[in-house]
C-alpha cells in the first residue's frame, strides 16, 4: 500500500511540474474574461447614468463657487 501511494505521489508531482513548466505563463485573458469585463463596465456605467450623478455635479460646483464668491448671501 505504501509503495502504491508513493508511486501515485511521484506521478502526480511529475505531472504537475511538467504542466507548470510548459504552461507557466498566462498569455492573456480569454474571450470570456474580456466579455465579463465589458459587461461589468457597462453595468456600472448604466447604474451611474440611472442615478443621474453627472447632472448634480455642475450644480454643486456652481453653488460652491457662489458661496465662496458671495459668502454673505
Amino acid at each position: 500500500m505504501h509503495k502504491r501511494l508513493l508511486s501515485l505521489h511521484i506521478r502526480t508531482r511529475e505531472m504537475i511540474l511538467h504542466r507548470l513548466a510548459t504552461h507557466g505563463s498566462d498569455r492573456g485573458g480569454s474571450l470570456l474574461e474580456y466579455a465579463a469585463v465589458i459587461i461589468l463596465v457597462g453595468g456600472v456605467a448604466v447604474a451611474i447614468m440611472q442615478l443621474e450623478v453627472f447632472n448634480e455635479i455642475p450644480t454643486r460646483i456652481a453653488t460652491s463657487i457662489q458661496e465662496v464668491l458671495n459668502p454673505g448671501e
